[in-house]
């Protein structure tokens, strides 16, 4: 997935505030027997125009369908087949953390050492390094607190690159932003860094580790990190071409496979470290990958969110475990139930959102028609003294891309409680109920685990933390007051707009019908500051729609001068005001307060760029 495609769908989940729902969708209709699953699928396929998909289903050893649809290649006619390679994504992550769990049994590294001594050359910067120290176990739960990948790493393409080189060639991801082992922010760094220190241990490459210690004996004979004659083309939404990236981080998601080789791995996870009379790794090892133990949350008991690349998700009732991934355009996700030996695989060569939820809900559905869910745990009564200390407001605090770490902490949410239960609501989109199960922690009516808890970090912050996300309370003051600035300086700006219309409307009278405007900079200094946000406001979509934010262009260099050209213009346009205070009454009082007013909102913005990190970005060089 592109940078700019990934800052288009974090602002989707700012403003929908979706950080505590476990994804939990429920198909159009459901099917009993694998030629309906099978039929269906393509149906889906058909209606929301994907190019083509694989897929798997395991029962314990048992292959009982395996998809292939659609096209592999639009432009040559290529039928997808069961011998397709697809590119994995994210899913790569779950070998990194296998192959580590392999020298963790031989006794050859541990969990709890510390990167500083067994990848120093990895670069980590951490302000916390004396008391809390990054360890190999933060680096493949996301505790670390890195950063993920900039615009240069999309932009990266170079098969030869070795891991500690694509590592390198990032900016600044590895400075670790607060303490380790608080909060989950999922870096496609820290995996990388893992594997370099599975390198030093064992003395090879990643890649042929992975080969020769996972592929080979799973039988995952055709998978690889790297490009093979073969692999499916990728489209995009407009069913373009998307070229096939050589990614600097090669771990954390370059993996190629077929349904046959995911099949593999999903016997491998449902027979609990065992295929076949091989045993890959023991039950203990397995049961410690799907287990997050580096939140705080986690620490106090919580189950639920993301273990060694392996994540807990939720739906119809059962609880999955697994991984996803996205990459140059495919997306892809496994899945399984392991006290129910089943699973599945599946992977589509298209960005398509509504493709990837019907046939996720779909497979989900079909595997769980005949089983039981499990006895979630049983509510407990809380006084009213009791959930009231859960009140408040809370902001997101664990982002993802720290670029958009200033746009979300411009939302929050609210909590209240309400008939023995909480509500969380966020500032735009549905109300939630949780209710209490002991020790702090919530869940979901439908939910068969805990999924969220209230917990106190090393540094007496008050957390909200969830599945992959944690939020932090605030006072009303914080959560309102930004939200009433930014409302303030919005209806400032678009007041701007509309009297600078009117008054190049007056100013194209004919000569002899003109007003004389005395004091011309106090109206047209604030105007040009709005004109030059407005702007900054249009670079910023062509950012988001550019396939190339990483190269030096018209847009880029566009974007960077104007960042700097907005916080000049409204500075001078509070100049140019302030300095007729004594002079107002000849400006005109009203004249001469709008304009105030409208300079003052445009500084708020220039605040919240500043904070944001805006203002001199170099796209071409983060």
């Amino acid at each position: 997935m592109s940078f700019t495609r990934q800052l288009l769908t974090a602002l989707c989940l700012i403003l929908s505030l979706q950080l505590y729902g476990a994804e939990d969708p429920s198909p159009s209709d459901s099917v009993t027997t694998v030629e309906e699953l099978d039929a269906r699928i393509l149906a889906i396929l058909e209606e929301t125009g994907a190019p083509g998909m694989i897929g798997a289903i395991v029962y314990g050893d048992e292959l009982i369908w395996q998809g292939a649809h659609g096209m592999a290649n639009l432009d040559f006619e290529q039928a997808v087949t069961p011998e397709t390679l697809f590119r994995v994504g994210s899913i790569s992550k779950s070998i990194v953390s296998l192959s580590i769990l392999k020298l963790v049994e031989r006794g050859e590294i541990s969990l709890d050492d510390l990167i500083s001594e067994l990848a120093p050359e990895t670069g980590v910067v951490n302000p916390w390094e004396e008391t809390d120290p990054v360890r190999l176990v933060h680096t493949l739960e996301h505790t670390a607190g890195f950063d993920d990948i900039h615009f240069r790493d999309f932009a990266f393409s170079d098969p030869n690159v070795t891991t500690l080189q694509g590592i390198e060639f990032n900016n600044n991801s590895r400075n670790v932003r607060w303490r380790p082992g608080t909060r989950m922010a999922y870096s496609n760094i820290g995996p990388a860094i893992a594997a370099v220190a599975l390198e030093n241990v064992a003395g090879m490459s990643f890649e042929n580790f992975a080969k020769q210690e996972i592929f080979d004996p799973l039988g995952m004979s055709t998978a690889s990190f790297f490009f093979a004659e073969g692999v499916a083309s990728s489209y995009n939404p407009n069913n373009d071409v998307s070229p096939y990236i050589h990614i600097p981080v090669r771990p954390s998601g370059a993996m190629n496979a077929t349904s046959s080789d995911m099949a593999q791995l999903l016997k491998m996870f449902i027979g609990r470290g065992s295929l076949e009379d091989f045993q890959l790794i023991q039950p203990d090892s397995l049961t410690r990958m799907e287990t997050p133990t580096t939140t705080v949350g986690a620490s106090d008991g919580l189950k639920t969110g993301y273990g060694l690349s392996n994540y807990t998700s939720i739906s119809n009732g059962f609880l999955f475990h697994g991984h996803n991934g996205g990459i140059d355009g495919f997306s892809s996700s496994y899945a399984y139930l392991p006290e129910f030996e089943r699973g599945y695989f599946y992977s589509v060569n298209q960005p398509n959102g509504p493709a990837i939820r019907q046939i996720s809900a779909l497979i989900s559905s079909f595997i769980t028609r005949d089983l039981t869910p499990p006895e979630p745990p049983p509510l407990v009564e809380l006084s009213v003294a009791e959930l009231a200390a859960f009140e408040g407001f809370y902001e997101s605090d664990s982002p993802r891309i720290e670029l958009m770490a200033g746009l979300q902490r411009l939302t929050f949410a609210s909590i209240r409680a309400e008939d023995g239960k909480l509500i969380i609501k966020p500032l735009i989109g549905d109300a939630t109920e949780i209710i209490p199960v002991g020790n702090k922690q919530f869940r979901r009516d439908e939910d068969p685990i805990a999924t969220f808890a209230f917990v106190t970090s090393p540094d007496n912050e008050s957390l909200l933390q969830l599945n992959q996300g944690t939020l932090k309370q605030i006072g009303p003051i914080k959560a309102y007051g930004r939200l009433l600035a930014i409302l303030y300086a919005v209806l400032m700006l678009a007041s701007s707009i509309l009297f600078a219309i009117f008054w190049l409307a007056m100013k194209l009278k004919p000569k002899h019908l003109r007003r004389t405007t005395p004091y011309l900079r106090v109206r047209a200094m604030p105007a040009a500051a709005s004109a030059t946000f407005v702007l900054f406001i249009f670079l910023i979509i062509g950012l988001i729609s550019s396939a190339s934010p990483a190269e030096i262009s018209s847009l880029t260099i566009g974007f960077w001068f104007v960042s700097w050209l907005f916080p000049v213009v409204t500075g001078l346009a509070l100049y140019a005001v302030a300095s007729q205070f004594e002079h107002r009454r000849e400006v005109g009082l009203a004249v001469w307060h709008h304009s105030l007013h409208t300079a003052i909102g445009l500084a708020v913005f220039v605040i919240f760029m500043l904070s944001f990190g805006f203002v001199g970005l170099q796209t071409w060089a983060y």
